[in-house]
């Protein structure tokens, strides 16, 4: 359905939306291992937060209250045991730890976010994969999964090794961005087809592949999530509970005791046709709808670039990510005078983009060349650190 895109992109020079024609499943195909998505969380994931020294933003610790409202109602005591996979610095455990849960614990691939999890939460966060937790011998009540699994390429397996995880009875809370709200919501354009997101769920292909993984659905929530200040965000998130028995409901799917390793020529979110209920028919009229919508926005962004393009005036790019590297792949903003990037991740920080140095927020004071914010949904928030801790006079230019 479309080609993504990169300039330098940290897990290669993009991948291809595409959905496939047995189950209606939408993906990113073309894209690196899952050891080598692995690494690069563990390197340079930009959940560290290091801007605010680790600290989750008001609307993340918001969209985590929204979490523990809809969860606890579903757990026995607050005994129970609690699993966090791909917890980040540990803001929704602490959620947990601050009504009265305090078996808690999180895994996460980036020891810089383990750390910052310690330190400003005081909840156990250990450094792991989800290839070694399926080594795991350890059971839970309740595991949660947000926003993990658009990250994942072998997401089934991923699925079965937190089946692995639960008690007899056990809970599994997933959240996902909704795709079929995707061409509602207020961010840069095709952000959703990010570095990082790789599967684009639908209630249906969420549902199916819970299914097959042998998990029941409790209850399914879909709401409009306000991620930043004016940026918003699908949500597609669900409860399901492992049969009381621990084993799975046919006698055909068991679960695994380790993560398999399938090597697919794509995503393993394919479920072979024996196994699935009716193809997934939204998936695809919704990403048209948000290929429609990202196309019209496209337009604004390369007016403001041609401009920049043609008055040939040095600047700065404040921002290393997916907005950047898609322009830089698919308009005219490498010719600009771009002198250098800054980005607050220290993840790439001392790397070079387009064969520019990227920055440091702090190696720019004194320059006085114009900055060019180059992120939708942190654009306040840097603007907010050029004027307020950096104290620059520099020229801003947005993107709108």
């Amino acid at each position: 359905m479309h080609r993504q895109r990169f300039q330098d992109g940290p897990l290669g020079d993009g991948y291809d939306v595409v959905v496939c024609q047995a189950c209606g499943a939408g993906f990113a195909d073309g894209i690196p291992s899952q050891e080598r998505l692995d690494r690069y969380y563990a390197q340079q994931s930009k959940y560290t937060y290091d801007h605010a020294e680790g600290a989750e933003s008001p609307y993340d610790i918001k969209r985590f209250e929204i979490i523990a409202d809809q969860v606890i109602p579903f757990l026995p005591s607050h005994d129970a045991r609690i699993l966090d996979i791909g917890c980040a610095t540990g803001g929704l455990l602490s959620v947990f730890k601050q009504r009265g849960f305090s078996n808690v614990l999180g895994i996460d691939p980036s020891p810089v976010c383990v750390e910052a999890a310690r330190r400003l939460h005081g909840v156990k966060v250990r450094v792991a994969t989800l290839a070694q937790l399926a080594g795991w011998h350890e059971r839970f009540d309740l595991v949660l999964m947000v926003g993990v699994l658009e990250h994942l390429r072998e997401v089934q397996p991923a699925v079965w090794a937190v089946v692995a995880r639960l008690n007899p009875g056990g809970l599994f809370y997933g959240a996902v961005p909704d795709v079929e709200g995707l061409a509602a919501c207020h961010n840069a354009p095709y952000q959703q087809f990010s570095v990082e997101h790789v599967n684009f769920f639908s209630g249906q292909s969420l549902s199916r592949l819970m299914t097959v993984c042998g998990l029941t659905p409790r209850q399914t929530w879909r709401q409009m999530v306000e991620w930043r200040e004016g940026i918003t965000e699908p949500v597609l998130s669900a409860i399901y509970s492992l049969t009381p028995s621990g084993e799975v409901p046919s006698s055909k799917f068991q679960v695994p005791k380790s993560l398999p390793s399938f090597a697919l020529k794509s995503s393993v979110f394919h479920i072979e046709s024996e196994q699935m209920a009716a193809p997934d028919r939204t998936t695809a009229p919704a990403l048209e709808r948000y290929l429609v919508l990202c196309r019209e926005q496209d337009e604004k962004l390369y007016a403001i670039i041609e401009r920049l393009v043609r008055s040939q005036e040095p600047i700065l790019v404040w921002g290393g990510g997916t907005l950047t590297r898609r322009l830089l792949a698919t308009s005219r903003l490498a010719e600009a005078n771009i002198v250098g990037f800054v980005d607050s991740n220290p993840g790439i920080q001392g790397h070079r983009l387009a064969d520019r140095e990227i920055f440091s927020p702090t190696q720019i004071a004194g320059r006085n060349e114009a900055i060019m914010v180059c992120s939708k949904a942190f654009e306040r928030e840097i603007v907010g650190m050029i004027r307020d801790q950096l104290h620059l006079t520099n020229q801003v230019i947005l993107l709108g």
